[in-house]
């Protein structure tokens, strides 16, 4: 529609021009603390190095029938699932679980110094920052990361008289 001939337009009422927004800017935080980089967040000691779903790890232990009804085990069998499952890089799976099983002693043929090594990492978990640590940090990453037969015949091998 045409503009009126009796009725006079501002210039604070004329159509603008629609800026368009500028080109983005780097952000990096002023803040102490947040890092900006993959390569600044904190990793090691206390930060542990996790996986992928940690949580998807402690459902399948709430979830199995553990041998032993003892929660101290949910917590070291805990502390190995997710252990092997970082450090074979995938989120954990039940297999995760059966080898932290056996690697605690379940199991047919279980060498006494195995259930006796159980025995102390249950003593340990109350005196832990992070329960299943003592668990994590005396079993060797290779032996973590195999199948649970061939952990199971690794400690045998071991542990024979």
């Amino acid at each position: 529609m045409a503009q009126q001939p009796n009725v006079e337009i501002t210039e604070a009422e004329r159509p603008r021009v629609k800026l368009e927004p500028g080109p983005a800017v780097k952000w990096r935080s002023n803040k102490p603390g947040i890092p900006d980089r993959p390569s600044e967040v904190p990793h090691g000691g206390h930060f542990g190095a996790t996986g992928p779903d940690p949580g998807w790890g402690l459902k399948i232990i709430n979830q199995a029938a553990l041998p032993d009804d003892d929660p101290r085990l949910r917590k070291v069998a805990g502390g190995l699932v997710l252990a092997r499952a970082a450090a074979i890089g995938r989120a954990p799976v039940p297999e995760d679980l059966e080898v932290a099983l056996v690697l605690c002693g379940y199991g047919p043929d279980a060498p006494a110094p195995v259930v006796e090594r159980r025995e102390r990492w249950l003593e340990a978990v109350a005196h832990e920052n992070r329960p299943g640590a003592t668990a994590v940090a005396e079993v060797d990453r290779d032996l973590l990361v195999r199948k649970p037969e061939e952990v199971a015949y690794a400690l045998r091998r071991a542990f024979r008289a």
